[in-house]
């Protein structure tokens, strides 16, 4: 029972330390979100102490029901969402979720072993069976909804950018649906960095292969393409290409402005600019 405590542990380390990763490299920045990711994390760190140190059955069936309730809230965000934000599916989340499964699985079983040591009266022959077929349940569902990296999807029609009006910032650049796009400086030039978990924060602009105008009323810039993969371009302004962010609250949001992550900074588009560049859209002083 004591090797699984251990085993146990170490997997409610390991997806507290994912979603650590996570809320380093973008999620802090999103409301609600990102504190929760903060929560899970001190959480799982806390428990994976405890399973070590205490080894109480409940302390076990606590650490098992966190790993189960994880993964419960990563499947719902992906499938309708949690407080405003969708998650797409990441390898990142794919991780996570297999973690999670194993946690559960494992501190289930040590759970039981510590009851039957124990000499509860409860009958516990069936948790082990029970933790297994959850897990196998749970795995299918997984492998579902997030068994691969994001997908870009094939070609599709192109979404219009506009010039649109943010409160405080001015004039940018969004789509036709208002949504605010972004650049991020390291991609200067067209170069591609922001990829698997930081599509689930900032979702590409894309556009279906073939031809798309290079100048359109109201943009002093110049629009183009990227390539992201077969049949997948992306839409890019002088050169940079261009994100909405999954944090922004509505349309005509502007809660991207200045993020660093990624290797860069996310900043709006101004529509004035003559070139993107890394001079942001400030607030009037």
């Amino acid at each position: 029972m004591w090797l699984l405590a251990v085993a146990g542990a170490g997997l409610l380390l390991g997806t507290g330390a994912i979603h650590l990763d996570l809320y380093l490299t973008g999620y802090s920045s999103v409301a609600t979100i990102g504190p929760l990711f903060l929560a899970q994390v001190a959480a799982a760190f806390l428990l994976a102490l405890a399973v070590v140190v205490v080894r109480h059955p409940l302390v076990l069936a606590a650490g098992a029901l966190f790993a189960l309730a994880t993964l419960a809230g990563y499947l719902v965000s992906v499938a309708i969402g949690l407080f405003g934000f969708r998650e797409v599916r990441t390898t990142a989340g794919v991780v996570a979720g297999v973690v999670e499964i194993a946690a559960f699985v494992v501190l289930s079983l040590a759970g039981a072993i510590a009851l039957d040591t124990a000499r509860r009266s409860i009958a516990v022959r069936g948790v082990p069976p029970l933790a297994l077929a959850s897990a196998i349940a749970l795995a299918l569902v997984l492998a579902g909804s997030s068994a691969a990296p994001v997908q870009l999807g094939r070609a599709r029609a192109v979404e219009p950018v506009v010039a649109m009006t943010v409160p405080r910032y001015g004039v940018v650049l969004g789509t036709s649906h208002h949504a605010s796009l972004y650049l991020l400086t390291a991609e200067r030039g067209g170069k591609i960095v922001c990829t698997g978990g930081c599509l689930a924060l900032w979702p590409p602009l894309l556009a279906g292969a073939g031809s798309l105008a290079r100048r359109i009323p109201g943009l002093a810039g110049r629009l183009g393409l990227v390539r992201r993969g077969p049949h997948v371009e992306q839409v890019t302004y002088d050169g940079y290409p261009l994100y909405s962010y999954a944090g922004d609250p509505g349309p005509r949001a502007s809660a991207g402005e200045g993020i660093v992550s990624f290797g860069g900074t996310w900043y709006l588009v101004r529509a004035s600019a003559t070139t993107a560049s890394a001079a942001a859209v400030t607030a009037p002083s």
